[in-house]
This record gives structure tokens, sequence and C-alpha cells, in this order.
């Protein structure tokens, strides 16, 4: 990055509200913990002996979850303060990720990753109107993008020390099973650790209070933009969820790469995730959110292609790294639009709409992705997942051309 680009930034970081700072210094505790369960768990239910199969189902569940909480979740951030929707999430997601680490009945992980789902879920929707009524328009852009890049920056670390435990372990004569479980609770202790910066955090009373009234509420919504908005959102998450989710099987199998090498591969890309939203609000004021977040999409196109027919690992990292970074350009950009394109007063039913577009479809399509590269490998899921991609993003070009110029600096 240019230093003119890091003075700028630098700036703009200067303008987070102090509710926003101690909003991210969580942040870099979630990222911390979520890298390290989404790095290693489909590892140790390999480990356990669960197929890609059952690994989809878990993760289909973990998606209802996610759908099931979505509405709540909106409704919920209304008449509850943001700081303790906030606090409440962050304990379930601690619960669930330990009974997630030591349950071994498959139906009982089913229960637990619903409700891991559902925690996720509440604490997503939460951040983009905390955001909305913590910042100006000056450095909104900035601090959508700098928080996703703040939990990339800590899942790189996440994923260097998550997949180096279980090694070291191993070397010590320790079962890898073993390693794998001391590796995920030490995640669930960085999930806790976010309470002590979300607890301090000072928000003003609900922005509804007394008894909902449903009519009034549904029909205080725009509709139309919303369904506008989701439609994208729901194809990506059809795509991202074929295959996305088991990439560090796709690794193991290709490649018979172990957890500690796994894991450097990873931190990496979280670093190339990192440069990504970093970049992202910079393109986005000069060319517009909605050409960056289509145009990013398509240029990781190539690099997908690679990672679907390479055997020779080298250019098969760098396009793992690459494709990361330029498709996860696109996630805080089209949030931010999304919450210009709505008013104040329905942020949080858009957001929560958003995560049950994105999650509905991701439950499908990793019970989907799951069995066919148990039966047919990755070649198949990846170039599905392709064609939804290139589909994407000629929707969004296609349903928002009006709105090309919104985040376009007017300096």
């Amino acid at each position: 990055m240019p230093i003119r680009h890091l003075k700028e930034y630098i700036s703009y970081i200067k303008l987070f509200s102090p509710n926003a700072r101690l909003y991210l210094a969580g942040t870099f505790f979630m990222g911390f913990s979520n890298q390290i369960l989404w790095m290693l768990y489909n590892l140790y239910l390999k480990q356990l002996g669960f197929a890609e199969g059952t690994m989809g189902e878990i993760l289909f569940f973990e998606g209802l979850g996610t759908v099931l909480a979505a509405i709540p979740a909106a409704i919920a951030i209304d008449y509850i303060r943001l700081k303790n929707v906030m606090v409440i999430a962050n304990l379930i997601n601690t619960l669930s990720y330990v009974f997630l680490t030591f349950v071994i009945e498959i139906k009982v992980l089913y229960l637990i990753a619903v409700i891991t789902g559902a925690g996720w879920t509440v604490h997503f929707i939460a951040a983009s109107p905390f955001f909305m009524r913590n910042s100006t328009t000056t450095e909104r852009t900035h601090l959508f993008s700098f928080n996703y890049a703040l939990d990339m920056m800590s899942g790189l670390v996440g994923a260097l020390i998550g997949g180096y435990i279980p090694i070291l372990l191993f070397q010590k004569g320790v079962p890898l099973i073993i390693g794998y479980r001391v590796s995920l609770i030490f995640g669930a202790i960085m999930t806790l650790s976010a309470v002590i910066f979300y607890i301090r955090i000072k928000t003003p009373r609900p922005i509804k209070a007394g008894k909902i009234d449903w009519r009034n509420y549904i029909r205080s919504k725009n509709w139309k933009v919303t369904f506008r908005l989701c439609l994208p959102q729901f194809f990506m998450g059809m795509g991202a969820g074929l295959v996305i989710p088991f990439l560090n099987i796709y690794f193991v199998n290709r490649f018979t790469l172990d957890s500690s090498f796994i894991g450097k591969i990873y931190s990496v890309g979280q670093l190339f995730m990192v440069i990504g939203f970093l970049a992202g609000p910079i393109f986005g004021k000069k060319i517009g959110l909605v050409r960056t977040v289509s145009f990013s999409q398509l240029a990781s196109i190539p690099f997908f292609l690679i990672l679907a027919f390479g055997y020779y690992l080298p250019p098969v990292i760098i396009a793992f790294w690459f494709r990361g970074s330029l498709m996860n350009m696109a996630w805080p950009l089209y949030n931010n639009f999304a919450m210009e394109k709505v008013e104040p007063n329905q942020h949080a039913t858009t957001n929560s709409f958003l995560s049950l577009a994105w999650n509905s479809s991701w439950m499908i399509s990793t019970l989907i992705g799951g069995r066919l590269i148990e039966y047919y490998g990755f070649k198949l899921v990846m170039l599905i997942t392709i064609y939804l991609y290139v589909s994407v993003s000629i929707m969004i070009l296609s349903f928002f051309k009006k709105d090309t110029k919104i985040g376009i600096s007017k300096k």
C-alpha cells in the first residue's frame, strides 16, 4: 500500500469512536478463536473418523441455526441494548465451542451446531447497525473494512498457533486428537476474552420499546430493495458453501499436508485477506462500492480455476491466497453499501435478511458440497462455484447500475 494511502488510513482510524474501538478490540479475539475453529474442526472430525458428507451435515445444522436466529436477532437489536446482545451472543459462542470440542455423538453435534450458528448470527447481525450508529459517513467505509481486516489479522495469528499446537503436542507423545482439542479449547478461551471489551461499550437505550406492532413493522420495510440486496447474497452463499468450508480437507486429500503446514498456508492467506480488506475502501472511493464488489469477485475466478485443476502445490497455494484476498475484499463493501441503501430504522432488519439469504443457501450447499466432494472430488464443486460467482457479479451490476457512484470520494 503506498505511503499516501497508509497515512490516509491512519487519519480515518483516528476518527473511530470509543465504542467502535472497543468493538474492534473484541473483534481481534473473536477473529483469533474463529479461525482456530474454522481451520481445525474439519480436521478434528476427520481424525475422529467422520467423512466429508457428515462434515457437510454438521455445517448444514450450523447454517440452520443462523437461519432460525436471523429474524429474532434483528428484532432483539431494535428492542435490547446492542451491548447486551453482543455479550449474550459471545457467551453462547464460547459454550458452544467447548461442547463441539468434547461431544462426539453425531445427533448432539447437530444440536450444538444449531446453537453455534445462532450465536454467531446474533453477533454478526448486531455489527452493521452498531457501526452505523457509532460512525459518520467520513470514516464509515474504513470502519467496516478495518473491522474485517482486524478479524483477518487476528485470524492469521490464530491459524499459526492453532495449527502448531496439535503438532507440537504430537511430537511430545500426545495423541493428535487430544492436540486438536487443546487447540480448540484455547480458541474458546479467546472467544470469552472478547466479553471484557463488549461489556465496556456505552450504548443508548434501544430505538424501540413496548410491544411489537407486527403490522407496522412489516409495512415499514422497503422489501423491493431488500430483495435486490439479498438475492446476490443468496447465490454467493450457495457458491461459497459448496467448497470454502472444505478447503482444509482439499489440502489434506490432494497434497497430504498436516495441520501445521495448513495453518501456515491459512495464516498467510489471512494476511492476503487483510490486504484485500484494506484496499477495498481505496478502490471503493475511486470507482464506487458496486463496481469494486463485482470486479473483485470476477478477478478471483482465474485463481479458482487453478485450485480446481492444479496438482502442483506452489501455484495452488498462491491461487488460494489471491482468491481469498479478492473475494473477501467485497464483503465489508457490500455490507456498507446495503446499509447506505436503506433507512436507519431498517438497518437491523436488512442486515438480518442479508444474513438469512447467505446462511440459508450456505446451509443447503454445505450439505450438498460435502456429499459431492466425498463422491466426485473438488473439481465439480469448484466449477459450480465459479459459475455462481460470475452470475452474482453480473447480477449486482445489473440491479444497482444507478448506484455505481455510491462510495466515490467527493474530494
